[in-house]
């Protein structure tokens, strides 16, 4: 074999093995629903989560593995699901949907206290748009006041007292934008949620089984995770609650 020849065959390996790899979690997809049309929900969720294990994420396959979760029965693991669908597209109607039926079924209804209505509205506008998309409206309404000005500049398209109205609207939305923006970032690092995704779990005074025991939580209960101390995890319940639990009582989101 020539050395072009021996160097096209090693291009055409590589592409080989590179269009494989990237097409395996497809094929994993894809396979994971066939399975769940044949209502096998156990192999659909092996094959979901073999695909998550890879480090492949995306809003339809958290909506397909919380439904079959749901189907199982396994109402924990299927909130835990839609909730991560809605990290990354906050708007889905579907998963919206669906994790509010899942939730109904919860039996621990704790109800979040009263808050103001300015504010009740804020948290549903900062919780509309994930951070990536409140990042692209930020970019994209600063472009917009950059080209305004330049343009108006350049061209005089528009009287002076109604293109600075254009540009000063612009500039405050930029701002509006980015101050949500950047209380949405800071509020996700600053605080790590779970699902109970076991029957129930057991929350006590202290990380060990041998403290008081405070509260018992069931399965699909969303909290607070305040601290970690291996293998225990302390939760915050909206109500206020606190206490210690074992980790593999709950799925971190």
């Amino acid at each position: 074999m020539s050395g072009a020849s021996l160097i096209l065959a090693v291009i055409i390996l590589f592409s080989t093995s590179a269009e494989a790899e990237q097409s395996y979690p497809d094929s994993l997809f894809r396979a994971g629903n066939r399975m769940y049309e044949q209502n096998s929900y156990t192999e659909a969720v092996n094959l979901y989560n073999q695909v998550l294990n890879q480090g492949f994420s995306h809003t339809n396959l958290y909506y397909n593995l919380g439904n079959a979760n749901y189907q199982m029965g396994r109402l924990g693991d299927a909130i835990w699901a839609y909730e991560k669908g809605l990290k990354f597209n906050p708007k889905d109607g579907d998963l919206r949907f669906n994790l509010s039926v899942a939730n109904a079924r919860i039996v621990d209804r704790v109800e979040a206290p009263e808050t103001l209505f300015i504010l009740e509205w804020y948290g549903m506008l900062k919780r509309g748009f994930s951070p990536s998309q409140w990042l692209l409206i930020v970019s994209s309404f600063f472009l917009i006041s950059g080209l305004l000005s330049l343009s108006g500049f350049l061209f005089q398209w528009a009287p002076p007292r109604i293109l600075n109205n254009l540009v000063m609207g612009s500039l405050a939305v930029t701002i509006l934008s980015s101050i949500i923006f950047a209380d949405l970032y800071f509020d996700l690092l600053d605080k790590e949620e779970g699902v109970i995704v076991a029957t129930e779990a057991k929350a006590y005074s202290a990380p060990t089984d041998i403290g008081n025991l405070l509260f018992v939580v069931h399965e699909g209960t969303k909290a607070r995770i305040s601290s970690q101390q291996f293998p225990w995890m302390e939760i915050e319940l909206i109500d206020g609650k606190k206490g210690w639990v074992h980790s593999d009582r709950m799925r971190a989101l």
